[in-house]
């Protein structure tokens, strides 16, 4: 396959001078676009970085998307009309979409990952909310059977545990009646299914985190902090066993507080000022305002991922309930709101929203907030290189946006996955 026409966004900014060869399932190269557009597609024309949208149409054409034109090479040509192609979206922490659920098992998470990659997401951690370790195990394992690059699916990384060994003051929406501290029993059942089990999240305040997390961390497993109300010394000496990364930032963290005339920084002052730490925002525009956005991406720079926290209720009508574990939320405006409860329930939004908000409203470049969403997350599960990357050798999964980060069609490992009755 060869995507022509497509303004591509590779590690040293846009071009609109390449086109992208795939075979067998990779990147095989970038070539230089020099036969010209085929089709009725206008050339692409130089523009800023900021703007992710199409070049303007001509006279007569406005506001209707041109079709790819498609030649008879046996792999398939695709012009993709001047739109903005990407590295497929790499999602490091995400529930649900559409009314369906990791926790339920291997069942709904095809529909999952089938919805996401409709979105250009191309790889997903499942991360599952907390429960019994028992519960736990059982998922594993079950998932450690499935098939994880299913057709017309996003590729499976691995699983996410957020839970059980969180702190019962920060469940934001996870049930504080499962919360607790992890034994090395608990971690040796879950290391069993080390193969599947890419990450997990942890309060490393709570007896028995540091342990836990060393043996997780020497196991090749990342170590995130998170619902935690933890202090410096308690992320420090988990840091030291081999924690790695930080989840969400601002969402079920501790903050700064003051013992007589001391200010005594918390988790997420303390996540701001480590030097080497990955990190997590959700930018749907809700969970966080622009403020906190901004300082995140001084403090954390080409560290910060972005990621949607999404839930069952992602693309569902406001008012709609979806449960994460034993825990009721309903779609509010614009975000999950946990039922009953002074919470947020997670996002309902997938990660082309978070891009629409970043670049559209708050102005940050292309580039930059792109690779929150693709190049950051890959590195973050020692994919770098392979995933989340427009380079020869990386895996052929692609993203095509109309203008405003609109999904429009995606290359999932060297298939084409796009509008109905095209293909390549």
């Amino acid at each position: 396959m060869i995507l022509t026409g497509g303004r591509v966004l590779l590690p040293e900014g846009i071009r609109d001078d390449v086109d992208v060869m795939i075979t067998g399932g990779r990147i095989t190269s970038l070539p230089p676009r020099t036969t010209g557009h085929v089709g009725t597609s206008p050339p692409p024309q130089e523009t800023d970085d900021r703007d992710p949208s199409p070049p303007p149409r001509p006279t007569g054409d406005v506001g209707t998307p041109p079709r790819p034109h498609t030649t008879g090479h046996p792999d398939g040509v695709v012009d993709v009309g001047g739109r903005l192609v990407t590295a497929g979206l790499v999602d490091l922490h995400v529930h649900g979409f559409a009314g369906a659920c990791f926790d339920a098992g291997p069942g709904q998470a095809a529909e999952v990952l089938r919805g996401l990659a409709r979105q250009g997401v191309t790889s997903v951690q499942a991360s599952l909310v907390s429960a019994s370790v028992e519960r736990l195990t059982e998922l594993l394992a079950a998932f450690a059977a499935v098939d994880r690059t299913a057709d017309d699916c996003a590729e499976l990384l691995g699983l996410h545990l957020e839970g059980p060994f969180l702190a019962p003051a920060q469940c934001g929406a996870h049930d504080p009646a499962v919360l607790r501290p992890p034994t090395s029993a608990d971690v040796g059942l879950l290391l069993r299914h080390r193969d599947v089990l890419s990450m997990i999240t942890l309060a490393p305040e709570l007896p028995g985190a540091v342990e836990a997390t060393g043996l997780l961390a020497g196991a090749g497993v990342v170590v995130a902090a998170g619902h935690s109300d933890a202090r410096g010394d308690d992320l420090r000496a988990a840091v030291d066993a081999g924690l790695t990364h930080i989840t969400h930032l601002w969402s079920g963290q501790s903050g700064t507080v003051r013992q007589g005339p001391w200010r005594v920084p918390g988790l997420l002052e303390e996540s701001l000022a480590a030097d080497h730490l990955t990190a997590e925002v959700i930018a749907d525009g809700r969970h966080l305002p622009p403020a906190l956005l901004e300082i995140a991406r001084r403090c954390v720079g080409e560290r910060l991922c972005v990621v949607s926290d999404g839930t069952p209720g992602t693309g569902l009508p406001r008012g709609s309930r979806y449960r994460l574990g034993t825990v009721t939320c309903e779609v509010g405006d614009g975000v999950g709101l946990v039922v009953g409860a002074d919470a947020f329930g997670g996002s309902t939004s997938a990660l082309p929203d978070m891009l629409r908000h970043l670049t559209g409203d708050l102005g940050w470049p292309v580039p930059e907030a792109v690779a929150a969403a693709t190049s950051t997350p890959a590195r973050v599960l020692g994919l770098t290189g392979r995933k989340g990357t427009i380079a020869a050798g990386a895996d052929a999964d692609l993203a095509v946006f109309d203008e405003g980060f609109h999904p429009w069609a995606t290359v999932l490992r060297g298939r084409w996955i796009g509008p109905e009755g095209i293909r390549a």
